[in-house]
Formats: C-alpha cells, sequence, structure tokens
C-alpha cells in the first residue's frame, strides 16, 4: 500500500489524460477565435452531434455528449441566442423539446470542421498513424472498463443528416 500523501500525480495515466484534455480544449478554443470564431468547445460537441442527426430530444443530446442536465441547458440557452439551434416541441410529447439546426449552425459545419482537422493534426504531429490507433484503442478500452461503450457514437443507425423525429428513435 503506498504511503499517505505519496502519490506520483504527475506520473498517473489518468492525471496525463486530464491534463491533455484540457490542453485540447483549450487549444481548440484558441483556434476557432484565431478564425474569428466565438465558438466553445462545448458548442462545438454539441454542434457535431446536431450536424450527425437533429432532432433528437435534449435529453438524448445531454447524453450524447455528456453534459449534464443543467450544463446542455446553459450551452443550448447560448446557442439558441446566437440562432445556431432551435428548440421545438416534441409532436408527441410537448414537455420534451428536440434540438433543429438553423441555417447560421449548419453553415458553421463547413468552417469548423477544417479548423478542428487542423488543430488536431498539429497536437498529434510526430505520432505515427499507428501511435494514435494505439492511442484510441487504450482509451476505448479504458472507457470500456469504466461503463462507457467507446462503440457507441450516439447516432445509433450511423445515417447522417436524419433527425431523430424522421426514424422514431426517442
Amino acid at each position: 500500500m503506498p504511503e499517505i500523501g505519496v502519490f506520483p500525480r504527475n506520473e498517473s495515466p489518468g492525471f496525463l489524460i486530464y491534463r491533455t484534455a484540457v490542453l485540447l480544449k483549450a487549444g481548440l478554443r484558441r483556434a476557432f477565435q484565431a478564425k474569428g470564431l466565438d465558438v466553445t468547445p462545448e458548442q462545438w460537441s454539441v454542434l457535431g452531434s446536431l450536424w450527425e442527426r437533429e432532432g433528437v430530444h435534449q435529453s438524448r443530446l445531454a447524453e450524447k455528449t455528456e453534459k449534464d442536465r443543467h450544463n446542455i441547458t446553459r450551452i443550448l440557452d447560448l446557442m439558441e441566442k446566437r440562432r445556431l439551434i432551435q428548440r421545438k416541441a416534441d409532436r408527441n410529447d410537448k414537455r420534451c423539446q428536440r434540438i433543429y439546426l438553423t441555417e447560421a449552425g449548419k453553415e458553421l459545419e463547413l468552417e469548423l470542421i477544417p479548423i478542428a482537422a487542423d488543430f488536431l493534426d498539429q497536437a498529434f504531429d510526430r505520432l505515427t498513424d499507428k501511435d494514435v490507433s494505439a492511442l484510441k484503442r487504450i482509451l476505448g478500452q479504458i472507457m470500456c472498463n469504466l461503463g462507457h461503450s467507446s462503440a457507441d457514437d450516439g447516432t445509433r443507425s450511423g445515417r447522417r443528416g436524419t433527425t431523430d423525429e424522421e426514424t422514431e428513435l426517442d
């Protein structure tokens, strides 16, 4: 058993993963800002999910983006204020909100994806394709160990561009 107070935090894989995530999040925000785009990594996550499938219930979007109820509400409020998304009552359950992209939200895809791709190229510079594949495999296994299926990207059908209302998934 390790001594109390002795924990090599800087050598801990968990701490290194955390620090890397913090740096990636901050770097992505700066990359968007450098191109004059005021989009947070949290909004980027929501946009990415909606580009894959819009019309999802707000609660499902929270699950897909791994945000709690309060955070997803705050993020969506800001995005709605900026006219990137719109909420519509579910036709079968008026208590539930479905989330749709506006034209402005749809148009951001063409601007943001190249910026994010360039940023990741920079972050993974000097890593081989084999390194990146191993990293993904290892992180996926850790996620599975923690009870999260890394294969579940939240779209369920993999049909890009459809809405949950069209496929009645929710």
